[in-house]
């Protein structure tokens, strides 16, 4: 995402186009009219330029996570592009877009000088609406309703219906109602004192202080409905007052908001994206560093990007000798073998690996989570093969046809087939890695068994990279079978029964826990579901379920299950040697019950 801007630029117009085309002449025209520089050293940006043909309020309700992650991409651009010319800019927003994507946009721009402009329905002008240096209103903008007086409890959601414009109660709350029958826990609704209408935001004032009051509402929520999954919120409002209120949400001390769309052609709202503490690569440069302290992590992002393109050349050089032919031809061909590693880290989210460009492009966040994995393994042997690891984990991704950079999206929605696909994908990587270690580290690589084990110990670390929390209080729910899938096979190759093994297998297993909570996954665009780690101490339902060399296994004791989901969850408050160990106690307790799952199998194979 390209922004033209200089050192010499004071301020950047933003024209957000997705419903129909801004002229840039005329928002040059409007800054001069409120008072601002129109002209010299004012750059000018088009968001999402207007296309009829790709309207995003035609498609469905699962397919707005693009317009979503776009508005991430261009903040996160536009601090990168700051940094680098050490700017501060002012924003000068023109939207011709829906309400959530307003909101949304100015939430991941909400920690600058903004300026929202109107356009008038009547005669098509444009006039500054919301401006955060403008005094609110003393009186009340919002007359409030249903917001809980004292703290309750119960699990669930609270519905948010924002009506300016005109009265959309009705609608929202049996939308509400019917995808969340039994689970509002209040229904709170926000309206001008003086009633819906579509002149009831009268100055920049009134946005100001309904933007205060929204603020508050949703503080309020958090503090007094601790057991709210979400907040459900449908609006009808004007766009730079939807926009005023994206600058007063902080994902990181309120519930998790999911925005609705209104769609008049099927009448109802659409669930289309939920704002949550989801780490963005502008949250992993701290706003509050120094040029100084920017300028030394910088550098230290920079040495990691060198370390790991230095694994990765020796795997390269390894695998195009002659006789590692055969493994060449297991990963599906010269893919990873032609590839190069981008020496400059992404500052903005962009795809891990572009195989048709071979070219693999590392994102600062993932840098910075690489250092902390090499700090607590301790060895650097075992850091390069988990590098290893996501190396061919990926490159194999692409003679699968599926999960690569170029045709993931929406994959998760099919949970069972890509958690297949990653197995498939783990297994390979696993193989190639220990026949790295016959040949470069002989001593690790016996007996097999112990070298497998040790192997896909580093495997689960590297995965953890991932991980949006620390410590993991919920995962989603394919993520949280494939750790149980490796942890079973590290502890069944770690017993001493299988220490005399020659060919250990790595044959595919099932494993499941019913009885988990589930919610919708606040941390991706597409529909997934995501379990709770976390307030299990009551829950006697839980039966972790297990299928491996065609036979049917269950752990019907819901204490062992906890137990087995506390380790987890505090893996990193623990060595790796304690958290290890912790697991391999649980699962010789499954062993000792059922000793068939230790007897020998076929040779490896995936």
């Amino acid at each position: 995402m390209d922004l033209f801007l200089t050192p010499r630029t004071q301020a950047l117009i933003l024209r957000y186009e997705h419903d129909r085309p801004v002229a840039e002449n005329t928002t040059r025209d409007v800054l001069k009219q409120s008072g601002f520089e129109g002209d010299r050293d004012v750059s000018s940006f088009v968001l999402h330029p207007y296309n009829k043909d790709t309207l995003v309020r035609a498609q469905r309700e699962q397919d707005w996570g693009w317009a979503f992650d776009e508005n991430v991409r261009f903040a996160e651009a536009l601090l990168a592009r700051e940094r680098e010319l050490g700017l501060d800019l002012p924003v000068h927003l023109f939207g011709c877009a829906p309400l959530v994507l307003m909101l949304h946009l100015t939430w991941c721009l909400s920690r600058r000088r903004l300026y929202v402009y109107q356009q008038s329905r009547e005669d098509g002008s444009w006039s500054l609406k919301a401006d955060r240096s403008q005094p609110a209103t003393p009186e009340p903008f919002f007359a409030v309703e249903g917001l809980p007086a004292a703290r309750q409890g119960g699990r669930g959601h609270v519905a948010l219906i924002v009506e300016v414009t005109q009265s959309i109660r009705d609608t929202a709350l049996a939308e509400f109602q019917a995808r969340h029958p039994s689970e509002l826990l209040a229904t709170v609704y926000l309206r001008p004192v003086k009633g819906p209408s579509e002149r009831a935001v009268q100055n920049a004032g009134d946005i100001s202080r309904a933007a205060e009051q929204f603020r508050a509402v949703l503080d309020a929520l958090h503090d007094k409905v601790e057991g709210a999954e979400s907040v459900l919120m449908a609006m009808d409002c004007p766009g730079s007052l939807a926009a005023a209120m994206g600058t007063a949400i902080n994902a990181q001390t309120q519930h998790p908001l999911w925005l609705h769309h209104f769609n008049p052609e099927q009448r109802k709202y659409l669930a289309v994206h939920q704002i949550s503490p989801r780490p963005r690569l502008a949250s992993a440069r701290e706003e509050s560093l120094t040029p100084k302290q920017w300028q030394e992590k910088w550098k230290e992002i920079q040495d990691e990007l060198k370390k790991v393109s230095g694994v990765h050349r020796q795997l390269v050089e390894w695998l195009g000798q002659p006789e590692q032919q055969q493994l060449v031809e297991r990963l599906g061909g010269r893919i990873l073998l032609d590839s190069q590693i981008d020496t400059t880290p992404a500052m903005e989210r962009t795809p891990l690996f572009r195989y048709q460009a071979g070219s693999w492009k590392f994102p600062v966040d993932l840098l910075e989570g690489f250092r902390t994995l090499r700090q607590r393994l301790g060895s650097t042997e075992d850091w390069e093969e988990c590098i290893r690891l996501l190396l061919v984990h990926e490159a194999y991704h692409v003679q699968q046809l599926g999960p690569t950079s170029y045709g993931y999206s929406g994959s998760g929605r099919t949970g069972w087939v890509l958690e297949a696909v990653d197995y498939d994908a783990d297994a390979v990587s696993v193989e190639v890695a220990l026949a790295w270690r016959k040949r470069h580290r002989a001593e690790t690589a016996q007996p097999p068994s112990q070298a497998l084990a040790a192997i896909i110990w580093n495997a689960l670390e590297s995965v953890r990279v991932f991980e949006q929390e620390r410590p993991i209080q919920t995962l989603p729910e394919r993520r949280l079978r494939r750790y149980l899938i490796w942890l079973f096979h590290a502890c069944r190759l770690s017993t001493a029964s299988l220490a005399r093994e020659s060919h250990p297998g790595l044959e595919r297993v099932f494993i499941e826990i019913a009885g988990l909570p589930f919610f919708p996954d606040p941390h991706e665009s597409y529909s997934q579901q995501r379990v709770r780690l976390e307030g299990l101490d009551k829950n006697d339902t839980l039966v972790l379920a297990l299928y491996y060399r065609r036979e049917l296994i269950r752990m019907e004791k819901p204490g062992w299950v906890r137990e087995l989901l506390l380790t987890l969850r505090r893996w990193d408050e623990r060595s790796r040697e304690q958290s290890q160990d912790e697991v391999k106690l649980l699962f010789e307790a499954l062993f000792d019950q059922h000793r068939s799952l230790l007897t020998p199998g076929r040779s490896p194979s995936t």
